[in-house]
């Protein structure tokens, strides 16, 4: 006598399915970063008031506002991808986004020392920001080194000219007297 017996077997889809909105809230977090930007410059140009890029080295102002829109992006990026997983990051990484963008607009007005004590405060929030995001995204971390590396050379080149223009070093070097002729 013949028996049949049955099994039962899933068929599993091996259509992949893609998660659109996990792939949109960064690209979303990075392109607000950036009309944030762009809404706050609008503002200010219209009450007559001109931001001031960091642009070391020889290079020309331009440059040093696209980098800082760049790294603006990328802290958005970040921030984005930290966020899907993380919401605790969200106020530390909006933070740091209103630091960035309303940090060019004092610059031209501070002195030396009190413009490298305001980039070491961007350049501590940067770094506590980071150590959040890359917690919950090593993508997100990873975006934020570039930021940490711009931000960490304008912190310390403003630390050095400040160290080395201001008292007592300026006070001492400015009053030697004049070398005698011989």
């Amino acid at each position: 006598m013949a028996t049949i017996t049955g099994q039962q077997s899933n068929i599993h889809s091996t259509a992949h399915t893609v998660d659109f909105g996990a792939l949109a809230r960064p690209m979303l977090a990075a392109v607000l970063a950036l009309a944030a930007f762009g809404a706050v410059n609008f503002m200010a140009e219209a009450i007559g008031l001109q931001p001031y890029f960091f642009s070391p080295i020889g290079l020309p102002g331009w440059a040093g506002a696209a980098i800082h829109l760049v790294l603006l992006f990328f802290v958005g990026l970040a921030i984005g991808l930290a966020a899907n997983k993380n919401r605790a990051v969200l106020p530390w990484g909006t933070a740091l986004v209103a630091a960035m963008i309303a940090f060019p607009f004092p610059a031209a007005a501070l002195d030396s020392l009190a413009l490298a004590l305001v980039m070491t405060t961007v350049l501590l929030l940067a770094l506590a920001t980071s150590l959040r995001i890359a917690a919950s995204s090593r993508l997100g971390g990873w975006l934020m080194v570039p930021v940490l590396i711009w931000i960490g050379f304008g912190a310390a080149l403003g630390l050095a000219v400040a160290a080395a223009w201001s008292p007592p070093f300026a006070l001492i070097t400015a009053q030697n007297p004049a070398p005698v002729a011989t």
